[in-house]
């Protein structure tokens, strides 16, 4: 029984929550049904009160207007009237203007005549003396509002009238009838009491003639509600009614107009009006529905809850872990695998087959050989017979490289397959794992080992170049040195050991500032000075170092430009120099005697207004360089060393420091080079455009607007041509010195003489001096003739200036440098002055200096050379000592402070800075100059920001410490 009973219990309980839900369900319902038709009765009634408002307002304007019409037409005859209703047509948006007798007959402004029906209103119009609204039909079939009001008798156009009225078209008045609000699906009427339609916004909304009639046809309402409705329309109420038209449920707010009786009608179908009600009123459904199905879900849940609570827990710990399994497996780049060791059915395969290996999931599991077949070198095994030869419980491993499908990316996989017995089946466990990273990291270490040992390698390689490349000055030093010793007392011999040991001490510093240079580079310290500076004057500068060390070894060096080069730019000037010194003085170091080196500069194509970019290519014929050696010449510590460049001296680090340079300048350089046929280098580097402006008017001013240019090579005289482009001087050139002297001779004959004369200096067949010698012979005018060469032209100056020429000028060609030279022809009414060449042999005579100097021997070497120069000294061991020394002199006492940098206690800049802060009479006065092995541009100005005056590097050189001082002696004297 006890069973029964239970099930008995259950059952009645069910019954009481399934009753209770339903009754609640119920009266929830109605609750919420009731609660929709009250809201949504509501807004109508709002919304169309907004309706009935501006319709009003429309009635109350066109009222206005025709109240007003006796005070706008008194005074006016017929034809004033017509224009002035004409005129308000458009502002009062009447489409007709009627002007009405007693029978309905009417006369409009256009002259038109008809009769208007008024039907229901005629009485009151024209007995009752009211105004009234009335629908009628144009003859045309158009369907109008007429709008009319009585006005005392008149006569227009000879038609008698007592009332003037304005119609609309149905379109005027539904507009002053639309409702924003339920989708466009609202419509709206305007009955009299007794249901009579005036006014619908339905499309043929007229043919129902009477609402109340239609509504008693087609809705559901009965007699009983018809009449109670049409005693709230008379009683002046406003409300709502709901009903059903065909099968389509509606409401029907109502409200009065306020005149003449009418009532306005908002007609709104119930699904609109109550939609977003009603959507609760459907989610409620639902969630009661959802309640019930829930509550008998638990019942049914609850029931069999103790039958499988046990085996969910088993169940639920082997999903874990298959999930955890399979999530591992698909993110980590392990291929897992099982399959029958007999069938070789697949078992499982994870899913990330398809990442690693681009082989579907499903048409890998179909087919398991695809996997061996991505293998980047064919098997030379059976891979079932290695399969079966792997024994219970036992593996194997062995790594394998494999092509990825889709993207053909090579991928490394240690395989590992273990062979298992799972409840008597035998099962290939394989585990594929990921080790491309692994192999990588191992192969990146080996390239930074073997890159190590090669860095180790250059070092010791350089080391030993450095060992031997110092030891050769310093072993020059020391002999000649002991030299001394032996021979002091042989004066020639001692100035021939003295330079020896000055030439050799300057290679051996040299050698230290190419490692510093390259040392300051690598650690990043090195900084741009930007400046504005002259191309023209660089060039000639450039040219007139390397000229010399070329014609040392009868080289024939040439310097040319292509294309119109700007006169003045912004950049570093200092690194510019250093960049091409270091590759020409290269071609001229590793040129054999007598080849030839040349040196262009391009100008590139512009793609900036703002700046010019400039190529600059070196290229000679010398010893030229291997394939192998040019992979690592910018390499720091790296030199070449062959048959072809034996002997020569050098530290690896040029081409380093080169290209480092030109990196920081935001440039590239390039090098091609054969063994045998010599070298090309070429550096392409950006310069700001400077807004250095020349004058314009130069050549006008002068009387310059010919020139004669003859040079053997036509590019060059282009290239003259261009670069005089815009100045106002025609340039005219020929290529051999006969035609120039034709030329020069036919341009006076034909009274267009030439103004200057540019002659190349070798030219075949008439060099540039016998062609002056000949122009000078037939032309017999005083034009200036200059040579325009590449070659040094001291060896013929005095002939050449006796052949007629009057100056020479180095190629290439600029426009300033053709200017600073024709100035230089201009007659002086002074006559020139030899320069002076200042001695300076006594400048520091008599002088006291203040020294700064902690190391015994460099200030041994100092007071030595001051003695010799007849200065006075006194030394301070630190920068501490330094200031105090000063702070205790009398004013006057030193002339000048030689400061070291490097010192203990204090160095050289915090003692400047103190002295300048000290309050001695002479403090800010007194010069300082900075003695220091300190050398970089770098040091100098970080001198200059601590107080100094100048900078001089250490080891010292009488010459440069005579120059400054002089130069600082000066300035104080204000010269």
């Amino acid at each position: 029984m006890k069973p029964l009973y239970r099930r008995c219990i259950i059952a009645i309980c069910l019954f009481t929550v399934v009753t209770s839900i339903a009754l609640i369900g119920t009266n929830y319902l109605q609750y919420i049904s009731q609660r929709i038709y009250e809201d949504s009765t509501g807004h109508l009634v709002e919304v169309y009160s907004q309706v009935n408002r501006n319709f009003t307002s429309f009635l109350e304007r066109n009222w206005g207007n025709l109240n007003d019409w006796d005070q706008q037409i008194i005074g006016k005859d017929d034809a004033e009237i017509t224009r002035f209703l004409k005129g308000r047509q458009d502002y009062w948006a009447f489409s007709d203007f009627y002007f009405l007798s007693e029978d309905g007959a009417y006369l409009t402004i256009e002259g038109e005549k008809g009769n208007l029906a008024l039907e229901g209103t005629h009485d009151k119009l024209f007995g009752g003396g009211e105004s009234i609204i009335s629908n009628e039909t144009t003859p045309m079939g158009q369907t109008v509002t007429v709008f009319a009001a009585p006005v005392p008798e008149g006569n227009f156009n000879g038609f008698d009238y007592s009332a003037i009225a304005m119609s609309y078209t149905n379109a005027d008045m539904i507009h002053s009838l639309h409702a924003e609000a339920f989708m466009q699906q609202s419509v709206c009427f305007v009955t009299d009491m007794e249901g009579r339609v005036l006014l619908s916004t339905q499309e043929g909304g007229s043919v129902f003639g009477n609402y109340v009639s239609y509504l008693r046809a087609a809705s559901d309402l009965d007699e009983k509600a018809l009449t109670k409705l049409m005693q709230e329309w008379k009683q002046g109420n406003a409300g709502a009614v709901s009903c059903k038209i065909g099968s389509v449920s509606y409401y029907i707010s109502y409200q009065s107009v306020g005149y003449q009786d009418c009532i306005l009608l908002g007609v709104v179908p119930e699904s609109v009006a109550s939609a977003s009600l009603l959507l609760i009123q459907r989610a409620t459904v639902y969630v009661l529905v959802e309640v019930f199905a829930l509550a008998g879900a638990m019942i049914i849940l609850w029931l069999v809850y103790i039958y499988w609570r046990k085996s969910r827990k088993g169940t639920m710990e082997l999903k874990y872990r298959e999930m955890m399994f399979n999530t591992l497996s698909g993110t980590v780049n392990d291929v897992f695998l099982m399959v029958d060791a007999k069938t070789y059915h697949v078992d499982f395969l994870s899913s990330n087959v398809e990442r690693l290996l681009g082989i579907p999931h499903r048409t890998a599991v179909e087919n398991i050989t695809l996997i061996g077949e991505t293998a980047a070198e064919k098997l030379e095994y059976n891979a079932r017979e290695v399969f079966t030869s792997i024994p219970i419980h036992g593996n194997r491993h062995w790594e394998r490289e494999h092509i990825h499908r889709g993207t053909g990316e090579r991928v490394w996989f240690r395989q590992s397959v273990y062979r298992e017995n799972i409840q008597g089946t035998e099962k290939y466990l394989i585990v594929m794992s990921d080790r491309t990273q692994e192999r990588q990291m191992n192969r990146n270490l080996q390239e930074a080992l073997d890159a190590a040992k090669s860095a180790n390698e250059a070092k010791s390689h350089f080391l030993s170049n450095m060992s031997h490349d110092i030891r050769t000055p310093m072993n020059a030093i020391i002999g000649f040195s002991l030299l001394l010793t032996r021979d002091a007392d042989n004066a020639e011999k001692v100035r021939e050991y003295t330079r020896k040991i000055s030439a050799s001490g300057s290679h051996l510093l040299s050698l230290i500032n190419d490692v510093l240079d390259m040392s300051k580079i690598e650690s990043g310290k090195t900084s741009l000075n930007v400046t504005e500076f002259s191309l023209p004057e660089f060039l000639e500068e450039l040219y007139m170092i390397l000229l010399p060390q070329a014609k040392a070894k009868k080289q024939v060096f040439e310097m040319r430009l292509e294309g119109q080069m700007p006169e003045q730019l912004l950049g570093d000037k200092l690194r510019l120099n250093q960049i091409l010194i270091n590759l020409l003085s290269n071609a001229v170091k590793y040129t054999q005697t007598g080849g030839q080196i040349d040196f262009v500069v391009e100008d590139l194509p512009k793609t900036s207004g703002q700046y010019v970019f400039l190529r600059f290519k070196v290229k000679d014929n010398g010893c030229g360089m291997s394939e192998e050696f040019l992979q690592n010449i910018f390499s720091p510590f790296t030199r070449e060393e062959t048959s072809r460049n034996s002997g020569v001296q050098g530290t690896g680090l040029g081409m380093a420091i080169t290209k480092n340079l030109v990196e920081l300048m935001g440039g590239t350089i390039a090098v091609e080079s054969k063994p045998g046929e010599g070298s090309i280098f070429t550096v392409e580097l950006s310069f700001a455009r400077s807004t250095y402006e020349m004058n314009e008017d130069y050549w006008k001013e002068n009387g310059i607007s010919r020139v004669l240019v003859a040079d053997d090579e036509e590019d060059i005289c282009i290239d003259i041509q261009t670069a005089m482009q815009g100045t106002g001087v025609e340039v005219s050139y020929v290529t051999d010195g006969h035609s120039a002297v034709d030329a020069a001779l036919r341009a006076k004959e034909e009274g267009r003489a030439f103004h200057i004369i540019l002659l190349d200096w070798r030219m075949p067949g008439l060099n540039g001096v016998e062609t002056a010698r000949l122009i000078r012979e037939k032309v017999h005018e005083d034009v200036p003739i200059l040579v325009l060469t590449s070659y040094d032209w001291g060896d013929i100056e005095d002939e050449a200036r006796a052949a007629g020429i009057d100056a020479f000028m180095q190629k290439p060609f600029f426009v300033s440098s053709f200017r600073h030279t024709l100035e230089t022809l201009k007659p002086s009414d002074t006559p020139k002055e030899e320069p002076v060449v200042e001695d300076l042999s006594d400048v520091l005579s008599g002088m006291r200096f203040l020294v700064a100097e902690d190391n015994e021997l460099n200030a041994e070497i100092l007071a030595e050379l001051l003695d010799i120069e007849n200065a006075e000294h006194e030394r301070a061991q630190n920068g501490q000592e330094a200031v105090e020394m000063f702070k205790k002199s009398a004013p006057g006492y030193y002339d000048m402070i030689l400061m070291d940098v490097q010192m203990p206690v204090m160095n050289g800049y915090e003692a400047t800075r103190a002295i300048r802060a000290c309050g001695h009479p002479k403090a800010e006065t007194i010069p300082i100059v900075a003695m220091t092995a300190n050398a970089f541009a770098e040091d100098v100005r970080n001198a200059m920001d601590a107080g100094m005056n100048a900078h001089i590097a250490k080891p010292v050189d009488m010459a440069v410490v005579r120059k400054v001082i002089s130069k600082l002696q000066k300035e104080e004297r204000g010269e």
